[in-house]
């Protein structure tokens, strides 16, 4: 609650801290395994994510896609929703839905229980998210190309109510022109984020929104994210390829000492040692001068090699969405609940209110994407 301002709800905020140890078991249930490792992800403000073992995003689809071949549940690839079907356009039931496939042949699918909207967010659409804060547009995203919102607005067109949709994140991501971008910054205590003036400008345990902002505040909005080989060896726990990708590609740079790493990377030698020696001193006497907690703290950077990614802000979450209650049920403009819809996930909005908790993504998800499967499965039209 804290960490959106407020702005969460707090029936639902309340509902997924007390739910998502479920889902983490219930994942294990279905063939997920987890990495003992436990850390504070960038934006997560304490030690609290944990990664599956394999890519995190693909070691869950693989294993619920096993589930979904167990159960006989079909799953109609290169289709989409182009239309959410209720009995009147701002009321009744939701029916169903009129979806395209590739090629152009048109589907309408019947809805026996309900219909679940689970299309995530809008974080790469250009437009829509300019709307709600004109600093979007130009910044690009780190969300797959389908990520656009096309089923929110759906959801609009039939009454959903919405909210927060100016509460936009974003992450660190490449810059423009720069193909594999690397990512150094998952693991908070190992990284310094400086300008291209070689200086530290923020903490970097702060809230994403509070990066976000003092990243678009720098020059150009890029900075270099610092690492150095114990750094390095640990982001493999998490983007180990993207960052061997980025190696061959040229755009992570690296060097014996830190006074070669700035002339690499085109820096003032002198402000990135300074940074660089402040910060481990800060390690040595507990104390940041830019307000570092104690627990992210803990590692300095002094074993060669050092390596350096540049980055600038990229769109990655869309705080906002449709209203849902407890039940995942969607709240149309007037407050009562669409008979037959519920919605999951980053389609949604009122859960973490302003700013989003690294790692809250997947608590949601999946909390939320149970909620509405099992009360969808319970009311059937």
């Amino acid at each position: 609650m804290a960490a959106g301002d407020g702005r969460g709800d707090p029936v639902l905020v309340h509902q997924l801290t007390e739910k998502a140890p479920e889902s983490v078991q219930w994942l294990k249930d279905h063939g997920v395994k987890f990495q003992d490792h436990i850390y504070q992800i960038y934006g997560g403000l304490y030690k609290r994510a944990r990664n599956p073992i394999g890519p995190r995003g693909g070691a869950y689809i693989k294993a619920l896609l096993e589930v979904c071949k167990k159960e006989d549940i079909p799953i109609l690839y290169n289709t989409r929703v182009v239309e959410i079907i209720r009995e009147h356009q701002l009321s009744g039931r939701v029916l169903g839905v009129k979806v395209e496939q590739k090629g152009g042949k048109t589907l309408y699918l019947r809805a026996t229980n309900a219909v679940v909207a689970a299309s995530g967010g809008f974080a790469a659409n250009d437009r829509l998210t300019a709307i709600s804060d004109p600093r979007m547009g130009q910044l690009g995203t780190t969300n797959h190309p389908g990520a656009t919102g096309d089923v929110l607005t759906d959801l609009i067109d039939i009454g959903a109510g919405t909210r927060g949709l100016d509460y936009i994140q974003c992450i660190p991501g490449g810059v423009p022109g720069e193909k594999h971008a690397p990512n150094l910054f998952t693991h908070v205590d190992r990284f310094l984020f400086v300008n291209l003036d070689g200086k530290r400008f923020i903490k970097e345990d702060a809230r994403r929104d509070v990066l976000r902002d003092a990243m678009l505040d720098q020059p150009k909005a890029i900075a270099w994210t610092i690492v150095d080989a114990d750094g390095f060896e640990q982001q493999k726990n998490s983007k180990g390829p993207e960052n061997e990708a980025a190696l061959k590609a040229g755009t992570l740079y690296y060097a014996d000492s830190i006074e070669d790493l700035a002339k690499k990377i085109g820096v003032p030698a002198n402000n990135l040692k300074e940074a660089v020696d402040t910060y481990n001193k800060a390690v040595d006497t507990n104390k940041d001068p830019l307000g570092r907690a104690e627990g992210v703290l803990v590692n300095k950077i002094i074993k060669a090699p050092f390596y350096a990614g540049r980055v600038t802000m990229k769109r990655h979450h869309t705080m906002g969405g449709v209203i849902i209650n407890k039940d995942a049920q969607v709240i149309d403009r007037r407050g009562n609940v669409i008979p037959g819809l519920y919605a999951a996930g980053e389609v949604t909005g009122g859960i973490h209110g302003t700013n989003r908790v690294g790692g809250n993504a997947m608590a949601d998800i999946f909390t939320y994407g149970r909620i509405a499967g099992v009360n969808a499965a319970k009311n059937p039209a």
